[in-house]
């Protein structure tokens, strides 16, 4: 007796084990355009965002790529699109850093102020999403620019370097975002935590 009821309890668990999840398999493969609320077929705001995120395109051509970079830096920053978009121009490494640092530096972009954003020529924004971003990080140099108060203008030799560390700070965190964004296995370089003003 006590072995018939051992036999019963398996085979139930059996039945369980085998069949329950068959059946609910064949539930949920019947109606394969209805949402359930399941995971897999569950998008969030966010998926949607990168879904629809032009920046992380992979080949753009070279006459949407500076309106997709303004578009992306208004959609990762508080600043409106400018009414007029620089030029850019791009150097060989040397002339580069001659421009940035009067002297020999490592620099990949830099922006001096005015209507042009310098690249170093071997950058390729247009297919390489880190090369973008360091064109994004330029960009967000412009419109910090565009958008200084005037009361910004005459500033002490302390404040502008406080004013610049302010800026490259604010650019080194929308070019991160940005490259999180894409999913870029390689991040920006290091920037200080503090100013040495």
């Amino acid at each position: 007796m006590e072995n018939d009821s051992v036999n019963r309890w398996f085979f139930r668990c059996l039945f369980f084990v085998i069949l329950f999840p068959i059946s609910i398999g064949q539930a949920i493969t019947t109606d394969s355009t209805s949402n359930s609320g399941m995971y897999e077929k569950y998008k969030g705001d966010q998926q949607k965002f990168l879904d629809d995120f032009a920046g992380a395109r992979l080949n753009i051509n070279k006459e949407e790529l500076v309106p997709l970079i303004f578009s992306t830096l208004q959609r990762l920053t508080r600043y409106p699109l400018p009414e007029q978009y620089p030029t850019v121009t791009y150097l060989s490494s040397d002339d580069l850093s001659q421009l940035a640092c009067e002297s020999k530096c490592t620099v990949l972009g830099h922006y001096q102020g005015g209507m042009t954003v310098y690249l170093d020529d071997k950058l390729k924004p247009e297919t390489n999403l880190f090369d973008r971003s360091v064109l994004l990080h330029e960009m967000v140099h412009y419109l910090q620019q565009l958008n200084l108060p005037p009361s910004k203008s005459e500033l002490s030799i302390h404040e502008k370097c406080v004013l610049w560390y302010t800026r490259e700070r604010e650019a080194y965190a929308v070019q991160e975002a940005f490259l999180i964004m894409v999913a870029s296995p390689v991040r920006a370089g290091y920037f200080p935590a503090r100013a040495d003003c």
